[in-house]
């Protein structure tokens, strides 16, 4: 599922300049011009539909973060280090605002993207207009040190199961409503979002079988290099307006829920305390990936802060 405006594809070459290649999508619409930025697992097409549901009122641009989708897939723990992937988030806006003449009126990011992308502006300020922040990570010291661990270790369990690939396309977006169901508030994935993430995020090697572009054991560093955002930002200060909006379900145990909550929003008023301006707000009937349950509401949500 693509935008009413046709989707461009383009590379991004940063190995000059310490980073790496990156696939970029483009939708050239005529509004604001927004940087999207996808969560550990997903890719640049991920972002397809909620670009779907805002139309041609703006001009959308995403990015394949390391080891995700086309991008280039270094190898190690530490090439998945937190703060790589904020020094590629500004190298990025850097090359954005500087094909269109301007920088980003708006930066959305989803998920760990949003941690990453505050620790880059903590250590280098970036003209990048607004921020909105949909369920960041916001780690405490346990959930960045036991709770990666717990979290990488399941993530390459994962990967063994899925050895043999998957059958085909279709296969792949129910193949990643099964891994969240668990997360969502809803019945299950949108149907365009697991296509988009089939066509993007996936493809087929020489026999056919469907293999995901993000490789488990790349995504599992991703998890194990966690940061507690929070500490990490205790003396620094970001020059920015960053909106942090929390999903009204961010763990898969439902007896995890009220408490995990209060101690997550207090991280996160932490955080926002450190910025130059922004608030936190409270997104109902979603859970941690909704912008593949609900693009919808996420464009919504979106639409309100152009």
């Amino acid at each position: 599922m693509t935008s009413s405006s046709p989707v461009e594809q383009s590379w991004l070459d940063h190995r000059d300049r310490g980073g790496l290649r990156h696939r970029l999508l483009t939708w050239n619409g005529n509004g604001p011009l927004v940087l999207f930025v996808h969560a550990a697992s997903l890719c640049a097409g991920a972002w397809a539909p909620v670009v779907s549901r805002l139309g041609t009122s703006i001009r959308a641009v995403a990015y394949d973060q390391r080891g995700h989708g086309d991008t280039d897939a270094p190898s190690g723990s530490e090439a998945y280090s937190w703060e790589r992937f904020g020094d590629d988030f500004g190298r990025v806006v850097g090359a954005v605002t500087e094909q269109y003449g301007r920088a980003p009126d708006l930066c959305v990011t989803h998920s760990f993207a949003g941690d990453c992308a505050l620790i880059h502006l903590a250590k280098r300020g970036l003209p990048v207009g607004k921020l909105i922040l949909l369920d960041p990570v916001l780690a405490d010291a346990e959930g960045a040190t036991v709770g990666a661990e717990r979290l990488a270790k399941g993530t390459r369990r994962l990967g063994e199961k899925e050895a043999e690939g998957f059958a085909s396309a279709v296969a792949v977006g129910d193949g990643l409503e099964r891994v969240l169901r668990a997360q969502l508030e809803r019945h299950g994935l949108d149907a365009g979002a697991k296509a988009a993430f089939a066509e993007f995020g996936s493809a087929p090697d020489a026999t056919g079988r469907y293999r995901l572009k993000c490789l488990r054991e790349n995504e599992a560093e991703v998890y194990a290099n966690r940061v507690a955002i929070a500490d990490y930002l205790e003396d620094k200060s970001i020059d920015a307006d960053v909106q942090l909006v929390f999903s009204s379900r961010r763990r898969a145990k439902p007896d995890d829920q009220t408490a995990a909550y209060a101690r997550d929003w207090d991280v996160a008023e932490r955080v926002v305390g450190r910025c130059h301006a922004g608030n936190v707000h409270r997104l109902d009937g979603v859970g941690h990936f909704l912008v593949l349950e609900a693009p919808d509401l996420v464009a919504e949500t979106i639409a309100r802060w152009l």
